[in-house]
């Protein structure tokens, strides 16, 4: 029977599975040849034995694996197995949630994912041999071996209201469960508060996906080893600490213990970015065996198969990939960057990041962890928007997620004991300025989203010069209220957090000046005249920081979008110059334009490949400027629509 909303309704044709089996002997996924354990069972979820018992989720959470059907064991009454006591009904769990059956279905069993009464009266004292009440109630979206959670929002194949009446699950045509539904929200009385639901699916691949992965994940460690180790820390010393989207005590544990089970992009991803740092590991050989783009060609092939069951390791991999050290023939960014960003916001909401877990039943970590890597996506998505002036694919209200705080980023930052070998010493608890300085990230980053959504729209020159002018103060006080563990110099892992803001105050500015017009010109009170005297003021501020920077700052890791920030930074000064008409503007903005090229010239000779590259777009543009400066001046002064020079 179904018990829908206190109706219950009597299937003309009842369901029947008839399974003679013994337990114990190996078993795959989707055999029914033996019989699952118990657990697996009342979890509806397979039940996978490699050699022989305990199947891989009961050893993954040290559970007895044991089947009723064992001599020793007398066999459970389905409803005794899922009954749950009264005095469970009555607590709270996790975040103040209950179980889904305590809310929806009061005395109710689940029994091939539908909702039937329980027979038999009162409710039973909890039994040790039964599943614990929280662990039926946390579910885990990341942590079920071989199966993969995916979001199913409001326009998803079901509605969410009618499937959390009706819940089932999606059978094979060898009666086998082939999905099943989960929820985690029940929703709730405001119109927004939908219930939400996951569609948990087995991991399951044709062959030659599989082949394409396991090829990708034997190249990649056949190039590494064996230094392997040694690139896992060299990459949380020196990557980590700047861009903190890696799992950092997941993955060093699962490296420790079976390193091929990480996949082999998010694998492959950290020993490329690590390489780059090769020279900083003395116990290394001199040369680097490898290129970074080998590395990165098989972390990619194999990313294009996982994809097929996204989850936060691989969405790990998406954001990491790219950040390599980019071309040396490009003097524009790559279109390639703003198609991997696509790649990861499509990830992220695949799984749900976008929603805000705050009020789910799955385990703390797993909402810290969702919470931050959705601000890692949504950082990545505004800036790869402005490499090419593009509009950001997360769109301002399709999200919900609430911005993490210092606890949700400073989770899984401290390494177990037993893994401080795979990590220097100081890396083996969490920093508070790494926290700090990713909070001003996702801070920068809305400050940034913010103009442009109300100053670069396609279609329109509205503006709303309101929620400008209030971005403007806000950023005017950000260097006087930034954490000072963060401004100190050499700037270090803090160099693109920097960058980023004289990036933002670009854009804002930009934004606040428009039109940069001819007739704005000859009118003092236009906004390009109004704002051009403080645009010059403010922006000493970036040439002082240029003169600050040392070979070492540009030594460090830098996030791919500093390239273009730079050069948004560099084209600004030349906007400045040449929109400039009062004598003592022309001088102000030659002093900056100068300052600048100075700082281009003495930093520019590093022999750090990856501080070269990040630097030569913009340097190609001030070079080009200043070698048609005479010109642009003498017959270019007139021309306000753009900059001339900045497609140099």
């Amino acid at each position: 029977m179904e018990t829908t909303r206190g109706h219950t309704v009597t299937p003309r044709h009842p369901r029947k599975f008839k399974i003679s089996s013994i337990f114990g002997q190996a078993r795959q996924p989707r055999s029914r040849k033996n019989r699952p354990c118990d657990t697996c069972r009342r979890r509806k979820t397979a039940c996978v034995i490699n050699v022989e018992p305990p199947c891989v989720f009961c050893r993954s959470r040290g559970l007895p694996c044991q089947s009723v059907t064992s001599p020793s064991i007398p066999a459970t009454p389905v409803a005794q197995q899922f009954e749950t006591p009264e005095s469970v009904q009555s607590s709270s769990f996790e975040d103040g949630s209950l179980s889904p059956s305590h809310e929806e279905a009061p005395g109710a069993i689940l029994h091939h994912g539908l909702v039937h009464p329980i027979s038999g009266g009162q409710s039973e004292a909890p039994s040790p041999s039964r599943t614990p009440a929280r662990a039926e109630t946390i579910q885990s979206l990341e942590d079920t071996p071989d199966q993969t959670a995916h979001s199913m929002g409001v326009a998803s194949e079901q509605d969410p209201h009618f499937l959390a009446l009706f819940g089932s699950v999606l059978l094979s045509e060898q009666d086998e469960i082939d999905a099943k539904y989960l929820q985690v929200h029940p929703g709730g009385t405001d119109p927004g508060d939908h219930p939400v639901h996951f569609l948990l699916l087995q991991d399951e691949f044709p062959a030659h996906t599989n082949r394409a992965m396991q090829e990708a994940s034997d190249a990649i460690e056949a190039l590494v080893w064996p230094h392997g180790p040694a690139l896992v820390r060299l990459y949380f010393r020196h990557v980590h600490p700047a861009f903190p989207v890696v799992s950092k005590g997941g993955v060093l544990q699962q490296y420790h213990d079976a390193k091929e089970k990480l996949p082999a992009s998010l694998r492959g991803a950290i020993y490329a970015l690590a390489c780059a740092f090769w020279g900083r590991n003395e116990n290394l050989p001199t040369l680097c065996p490898f290129e970074q783009y080998q590395l990165t060609n098989h972390a990619h092939t194999s990313l294009r198969s996982e994809l097929e069951a996204p989850n936060l390791y691989k969405l790990q991999a998406c954001l990491l990939l790219m950040h390599i050290i980019p071309p040396e023939i490009d003097s524009v960014e790559s279109p390639s960057i703003w198609m991997l960003a696509a790649q990861a916001t499509a990830c992220a909401q695949m799984i749900g990041l976008h929603q805000d877990p705050s009020g789910w039943r799955i385990p703390s970590w797993e909402k810290k962890a969702r919470k931050k890597l959705w601000w890692a996506v949504y950082i990545t998505d505004c800036w790869s928007s402005v490499c090419h002036g593009n509009p950001p694919h997360i769109g301002a209200g399709s999200f919900s997620t609430r911005r993490p705080d210092m606890e949700d980023v400073r989770f899984d930052e401290d390494v177990a004991v037993d893994l401080h070998y795979l990590i220097d010493r100081r890396d083996t608890v969490f920093h508070v300025g790494d926290g700090a300085r990713f909070l001003e990230m996702v801070q920068i980053a809305c400050d940034m989203r913010l103009i442009l959504d109300n100053s670069c729209q396609v279609g329109t020159m509205a503006q709303s010069r309101g929620a400008l002018l209030g971005v403007y103060k806000g950023l005017k006080e950000w260097r006087s209220l930034v954490p000072s563990c963060l401004i100190t110099t050499p700037f270090g892992n803090s160099g693109s957090l920097h960058l980023s803001y004289y990036a933002t105050q670009t854009l804002l500015f930009r934004g606040i000046m428009s039109p940069a017009a001819r007739a704005a010109k000859p009118k003092p009170d236009s906004n390009f005249m109004e704002w051009l005297p403080i645009a010059l003021r403010e922006f000493e501020a970036f040439t002082a920081f240029m003169t600050t920077l040392t070979e070492e700052d540009l030594a460090g890791f830098w996030i791919r979008h500093s390239r273009s920030q730079l050069i948004l930074c560099g084209n600004f000064l030349i906007y400045l110059f040449l929109l400039a008409t009062e004598p003592r503007d022309i001088e102000a903005a030659y002093r900056l334009l100068e300052s600048f090229h100075n700082s281009l010239q003495r930093l520019g000779g590093t022999p750090n490949v990856a501080a070269r590259l990040l630097l030569r777009p913009t340097m190609l543009r001030i070079n080009s400027f200043f070698a048609q400066a005479t010109e642009l001046i003498t017959h270019a002064r007139t021309i306000v629509g753009g900059s001339p020079g900045m497609s140099a």
